[in-house]
């Protein structure tokens, strides 16, 4: 704008100068021409007096009468072609000034003017910088502005962007974790957490491994690659390892480090530790990430909040499906072995005294009367006495053998490395301290009394079930023989 203002100030200088050079020549013209015309009257008056002349001397008076009237003829078009001269300059700078002022003034505002409106539409150009000049400055500006005012915005986006992923993974974990809470089967639970793990991460394929917490030992392996699940296990071993045994997460970019990742195509792993109560208890594995070179921490962290997010959960599920699998083996009421359990732990004791020559002994118990008690005093008080009954058997043998409900009021106990004659003491203090405990019934004590079978191993028989009937038929001598006794399988032969 200065520069203008120069201008301008100078152009109205010159036109100022142009106008008293126009005046003064106009001056100038116009003595010129009257001095002429006056001399030619006044020369004319003299030689119209009497003077004479010769023709030839008027002649040539006539002749200089002729150049004159020529010469003022001249300065007339001297005149006018200065006058035209002076004008068409001055139509020059007029145009000069209004070509300027639009290429340097009109136009660029457009421009500016253009680029705002754009801008308010959301598009952004530069515009092109003119050097030298105040609209050159702002249009300068105008750009810095512009470029100031699109990363601002990209910026914004960004962050509401991030924000958005943020609600997005927010929302995820909040689905799994109302899922997780009417989730009790492991199954059910390992299948929601891969499912929410793919979709947070946008990752091919998941897996987790669950390990016992001592040995590490896989105990539950689930992946959402079903074909490649063996493969997947088998080849992850020592990735799992290194994880469990660290505690710390890997990211992976193709199979650096681990030879037998390779056969799967993997190109980018992320492994990491599922933390219970400060222990690894298992490891969740993600791989091949879509659409980026590898995992980001990002990644990292959010599958850690889910991790967390889960551990109760699945904490909730082994526990659950111990207890199940307690079920199948413990009784229900006296939370004794069950009759499956007892035939397992039998075998195996029974093959361990066969291997090692070790004796092995076996007490079948029977409640006498129970169908009496529970007459009198009720099925309920019957169901409390089976227990108190089991709670005598526990606390008799606590680390000596193995205890389990046969069925109904009949019980069974495994002696390992007990000869016939120790258990057949561990019997009696069962018998007697059954006969002295009060056992309630209704608003009083009730005695029962118990019948108790002894065999041995290899005196009484060299087999599993050979052993069981020998308890059996020394328990039914004692019952014949007015129960509350303790009877061994010798005695019951002897007798007949």
């Amino acid at each position: 704008m200065r520069f203008l203002g120069r201008l301008t100030i100078l152009y109205y200088l010159g036109f100022g100068l142009l106008a008293i050079i126009i005046m003064f020549a106009i001056t100038s013209f116009q003595n010129i021409f009257m001095g002429i015309e006056e001399i030619s009257v006044i020369t004319q008056e003299l030689f119209t007096k009497d003077v004479t002349l010769s023709p030839s001397e008027h002649q040539r008076l006539h002749s200089a009468f002729s150049e004159i009237e020529k010469t003022q003829l001249k300065v007339y078009l001297i005149f006018i072609i200065f006058i035209i001269a002076l004008l068409m300059a001055s139509l020059g700078s007029l145009l000069f000034i209004h070509i300027y002022r639009r290429k340097g003034i009109v136009e660029p505002l457009e421009r500016i003017i253009s680029a705002t409106k754009k801008i308010a539409e959301g598009k952004f150009e530069e515009l092109p910088t003119m050097r030298g000049s105040e609209i050159g400055i702002l249009m300068e500006s105008f750009n810095f502005m512009s470029r100031a005012l699109q990363n601002k915005i990209k910026e914004f986006e960004n962050t509401v962007t991030r924000e958005r992923k943020v609600i997005r993974k927010l929302n995820i974990l909040n689905e799994l974790a109302s899922s997780l809470i009417y989730s009790t089967e492991l199954q059910d639970v390992l299948q929601t957490m891969m499912s929410s793990s793919l979709t947070l991460i946008r990752a091919e394929f998941c897996a987790i491994a669950l390990c016992n917490p001592s040995s590490h030992k896989i105990t539950h392996f689930h992946t959402s690659m079903s074909d490649e699940a063996e493969n997947l296990k088998t080849l992850t071993e020592d990735l799992m390892r290194e994880v469990l045994d660290k505690g710390t997460t890997i990211r992976l970019r193709g199979a650096v480090g681990f030879k037998d990742l390779s056969s799967l195509k993997i190109r980018n792993l992320l492994a990491l530790p599922i933390m219970i109560e400060g222990e690894s208890r298992g490891i969740l594995i993600a791989g091949n990430k879509f659409g980026v070179e590898g995992f980001t921490q990002d990644d990292e962290d959010t599958l850690l909040m889910l991790t967390f997010q889960s551990a109760v959960a699945i904490e909730r599920a082994l526990l659950q499906e111990k207890i199940l699998h307690l079920g199948k083996k413990i009784d229900g009421l006296t939370k004794l072995n069950n009759h499956s359990t007892f035939h397992e732990v039998l075998g195996v004791e029974f093959e361990k005294a066969r291997r090692y020559q070790k004796p092995l002994s076996l007490l079948m118990i029977d409640i006498d009367n129970l169908k009496r008690f529970n007459d009198i005093c009720g099925y309920q008080a019957g169901d409390m006495a089976l227990k108190e009954f089991a709670d005598i058997l526990t606390k008799n043998l606590r680390t000596t053998g193995s205890t389990a409900r046969y069925g109904g009021e009949k019980f069974s106990v495994i002696l390992p490395e007990t000869s016939l004659d120790a258990a057949v003491k561990i019997a009696e203090r069962i018998r007697e301290e059954t006969f002295r405990y009060p056992f309630k019934c209704v608003d009083k004590e009730f005695s029962l009394t118990v019948s108790i079978g002894v065999s041995a191993f290899p005196e009484d028989s060299i087999n599993k079930d050979g052993l069981i009937k020998a308890a059996d038929d020394a328990l039914y001598a004692a019952k014949r023989r007015g129960k509350n006794r303790v009877v061994t399988f010798k005695q019951y032969k002897a007798q007949g």
